[in-house]
């Protein structure tokens, strides 16, 4: 979906100080890691969503009920308006989707409050499930940020998993990674040049879209049970919540899902990284590279919250898989949706996995080779052309 603020890990949540942020977005380009210390070391490293500073609503660790009466219909509502838009979805890849089962719909719906929030659908692989619901009878004007001021998610009971959302405001980024109207239209602006942003659909409603990951479990969202529950209503300004109506909306939908993907065994080395790519897992909606990446310890001084210097020692990130070329010698870049996926699969192994989820749905079948981003040993681009690796799908 929208570009996440957050990495995630394999393992488990740590904070970790803003330096390491700071690497982050040069590897993940428009990744934006708020964190703080904690510890001398860290192998990997996970901050589930909670909160940005743009684009996502503010979530809390669990949902509390609000008073008030909901009431529980059937809706179906097909293709999601907004989820076409966002992940720019052809006819023929709607018609592919179905067919191999990533795609599923629902017909769950709850009023509270005057406001409807229906579960449109979603589109499932081995590690990410896109989520669509629709918001009726809540009005927003231009240039407001809606958002629900407290969501829980739950799959099968579980809430172990990495996730986040936002309203969906009718941009996209194009192969620049700059904001573009996803009809074609011109954006508008502020006198500052600051982007106003849409929310609002054509027949008046709202989108809520939602991207849910567990990158450490293959397989583990296809054919569940989500529960999701939304509380509250508002507005976000600087991803500070201003509370409008107080409401809860509680929904249960079936996914689909699919394990189709293209896995292509390679043994090609990175350049002079020390990274080794021994497996590429392209889905229509996703990329998964596996690693072997020998562990090179970094140690840098940050200063922290009190003004005083202190040292943190992590390991070297492996080169990014920042693109995909064509076998048509077109590329595709700035694919990153979030959420994203980095870090050594235990804390003794020179196993290291990165991936993410895309911003667009692709035609795995098409691409030729994936492009890793070539960096020196201090983190700054190389200037020599080729600007990237290649490494060859099959």
């Amino acid at each position: 979906m929208s570009k996440n603020d957050t990495i995630y890990t394999l393992q488990q949540d740590i904070e970790i100080p803003d330096i390491v942020a700071e690497k982050a977005n040069e590897a993940f380009e428009q990744i934006r890691n708020e964190a703080k210390k904690k510890g001398d070391k860290v192998v990997t490293y996970q901050k589930p969503v909670k909160r940005s500073k743009k684009k996502y609503a503010m979530i809390a660790l669990a949902a509390t009920l609000a008073v008030g009466t909901a009431t529980a219909y059937a809706a179906y509502t097909g293709w999601s308006k907004g989820l076409k838009e966002e992940l720019r979805i052809s006819e023929e890849q709607q018609k592919n989707l179905e067919e191999n089962g990533m795609a599923a719909f629902s017909d769950a719906s709850v009023t509270d409050v005057g406001v409807t929030v229906t579960a449109q659908q979603s589109i499932t692989d081995n590690y990410y499930t896109y989520l669509s619901f629709k918001v009726d009878g809540y009005s927003v004007e231009k240039g407001v940020q809606p958002g629900f001021e407290n969501i829980s998610v739950t799959v099968d009971g579980k809430d172990d998993i990495s996730w986040g959302g936002s309203f969906y405001n009718g941009t996209v980024s194009d192969e620049n990674g700059m904001a573009v109207k996803a009809d074609g239209s011109e954006l508008e602006t502020e006198a500052d040049g600051s982007i106003i942003e849409n929310y609002v659909m054509d027949d008046g409603s709202l989108e809520y879209h939602m991207v849910l990951a567990k990158s450490d479990e293959k397989g583990f969202f296809i054919g569940k049970k989500l529960h999701v529950e939304f509380q509250n209503l508002g507005s976000l300004a600087k991803a500070d919540y201003t509370p409008d109506i107080e409401g809860t909306w509680a929904l249960d939908m079936t996914l689909g899902g699919s394990d189709e993907s293209r896995y292509t065994e390679v043994t090609q080395d990175l350049g002079n990284s020390g990274a080794t790519v021994t497996s590429v897992e392209l889905s229509p909606v996703s990329i998964r590279v596996t690693y072997d990446f020998p562990r090179v310890e970094q140690t840098e001084e940050y200063e922290d919250e009190n003004g005083e210097m202190q040292i943190f020692t992590s390991y070297a990130e492996a080169p990014f898989a920042s693109g995909l070329k064509l076998k048509d010698g077109s590329t595709i870049m700035n694919l990153y949706g979030g959420p994203g996926t980095a870090g050594y699969v235990d804390e003794e192994s020179n196993t290291y996995i990165s991936g993410y989820a895309f911003d667009r749905v692709i035609d795995p079948s098409e691409v030729e080779a994936v492009l890793f981003r070539k960096e020196t040993t201090n983190g700054d681009t190389e200037t020599e052309e080729p600007e990237y690796y290649e490494v060859a799908v099959k």
